[in-house]
């Protein structure tokens, strides 16, 4: 072996300092290091970026990586071009695009809106795959690394389940990609407005126009991404197939993309209730995430723990 390698063979047993020395050729004797490695391990992990310690979390937990990679999938069989660019977009960027109107009017935003304590979440920062997909203690769902692809999945699977029993007894016909593009679309900004925080938790998530922000924000995106009118109704109506409310949504967040609010459309579709419908397990998996975070550890101990344990609503149905 030769000699350089052997002093980087030696790397593992060393403290930073030793590791400097080695490298640089001097002598060293590892053995006051061994009792410095405990701390540099917990020093490693303090150091760690909080979204990119969840990422490696999401990519272990099989069913949240399976969830994702299913989801980038959907996306990419979306028969329109423009629509399937666009969706893709919004999950390898889920953040509201910078040049959203209101990053540079966020005082007019505030009082245009009525809200005074509008904030908008730093532009350019979320990561799909790390994503929880609810808040992360008692009273959210999918509160762990990856909780939004399996969340977001779910909905699509439901969302088609839907539009198949509405073809079948029905025979409705069914608009099958603006449906994906919507489910996969809706929850997306949860990446942005349910940022990791240093020990491990995240939420709770701000509200705009009376309403979790993402859903907003969500569709101040697809404004700036360009999505038709129809797409984005169907998107809204994830939260409540009210007309009322989802022009409330469009306006607000028609605003925050363009400083303007646009028309909103007059017509409800089958499509934007199966969104609703498909939109609607929270009762199961917020009891089954507040059931598992009431017994399990706090912070990243706890997704540690989700490692081993396979998911909350697995455990949830084998409990007596």
């Amino acid at each position: 072996m030769l000699r350089g390698e052997a002093r980087l063979e030696s790397v593992g047993l060393l403290g930073l300092d030793q590791v400097a020395d080695a490298l640089h050729g001097n002598t060293v004797n590892p053995r006051p290091a061994m009792a410095t490695i405990p701390l540099l391990f917990v020093l490693a992990a303090a150091a760690q970026e909080p979204a990119a310690r969840a990422r490696e979390i999401a990519v272990r937990l099989p069913f949240a990586y399976r969830a994702y990679l299913e989801l980038r999938r959907e996306a990419g069989g979306i028969g329109d071009p423009a629509l399937r660019a666009a969706v893709e977009a919004q999950i390898l960027a889920p953040w509201l695009p910078p040049e959203a109107w209101a990053y540079g009017h966020l005082a007019e935003a505030r009082t245009a809106l009525g809200e005074p304590r509008l904030e908008l979440p730093p532009p350019r920062k979320g990561d799909f795959l790390a994503a929880p997909g609810g808040d992360c203690e008692d009273g959210g769902h999918h509160g762990y690394p990856g909780g939004l692809a399996v969340h977001t999945l779910a909905d699509l699977l439901a969302a088609r389940g839907l539009a198949n029993e509405y073809r079948h007894v029905y025979g409705v016909d069914i608009h099958a990609d603006q449906l994906t593009a919507a489910a996969i679309w809706h929850d997306a900004l949860k990446a942005s407005t349910l940022p990791w925080r240093a020990d491990g938790s995240c939420g709770p998530e701000p509200r705009i126009a009376g309403t979790q922000a993402h859903h907003v924000l969500g569709l101040a995106a697809g404004v700036l991404r360009h999505l038709p009118d129809d797409l984005l109704y169907l998107i809204a109506a994830a939260h409540s197939p009210d007309p009322k409310l989802i022009c409330a949504w469009l306006e607000a967040a028609s605003f925050l993309a363009e400083g303007r609010k646009m028309a909103c459309p007059s017509r409800q579709t089958v499509e934007g209730f199966i969104h609703h419908f498909a939109n609607s397990d929270g009762p199961l998996t917020t009891l089954t995430w507040s059931r598992y975070v009431a017994r399990a550890p706090k912070g990243w101990a706890r997704y540690d723990a989700l490692l081993q344990d396979g998911n909350d609503l697995i455990l949830f149905s084998r409990s007596p």
